[in-house]
């Protein structure tokens, strides 16, 4: 028998099994500069995930950016901006494709779009972490896992090139992407 890959299975299947990851909803106005920690909770134990938040340090010049973006689209002027990203990744660019405004991290992309690309996929539908019951769907496209949700008149798409971040930590992030007010 394989003990190492059994174990290596059954603390997987334990972990998969103990309860919801949350964390503490988080605005973008009312958030400071310091790592927020992810933590596993569950009525029986709680155990740390090993990864943490971080707010996005937009410059005024990204941010002008972003609202030019925004507003290059005829009556989708109302810039959403992703507030927080895991630990080390970086914002790049902001860019505008097809009718979506997509921001560019090191790790991961988030787009905006009018649209909801997500109905033509099939999928699983989970629930957003601290999201007041924000329903989203897991689907493939080309080979890469992406989580579309609706966020007011919106919908958001998030995904990881390469694979890297999971999807853990890109729930994490995707409630976080919130209405830039000046």
């Amino acid at each position: 028998m394989r003990y190492p890959q059994w174990i290596a299975a059954s603390i997987a299947a334990g972990v998969l099994l103990t309860g919801t990851v949350s964390t503490q909803p988080v605005s973008a106005a009312a958030s400071t500069a310091k790592p927020t920690a992810i933590a596993a909770s569950s009525a029986a134990s709680s155990q740390k995930l090993n990864f943490t938040l971080d707010d996005v340090p937009y410059t005024t010049a990204q941010y002008k950016q972003i609202v030019r973006a925004f507003a290059s689209f005829d009556g989708f002027e109302t810039p959403y901006v992703p507030s927080r990203m895991i630990t080390g990744d970086a914002f790049k660019k902001v860019g505008v494709g097809g009718d979506s405004v997509t921001f560019i991290f090191k790790y991961m992309r988030v787009s905006v779009s009018p649209r909801d690309d997500s109905h033509s996929y099939k999928g699983t539908v989970v629930t957003l972490p601290n999201s007041n019951n924000v329903k989203g769907k897991w689907y493939k496209v080309n080979g890469t896992d992406m989580l579309t949700f609706p966020l007011k008149d919106r919908y958001v798409t998030i995904y990881a090139p390469g694979h890297s971040l999971s999807k853990t930590k890109l729930e994490h992030v995707a409630v976080d992407v919130t209405l830039y007010a000046p």
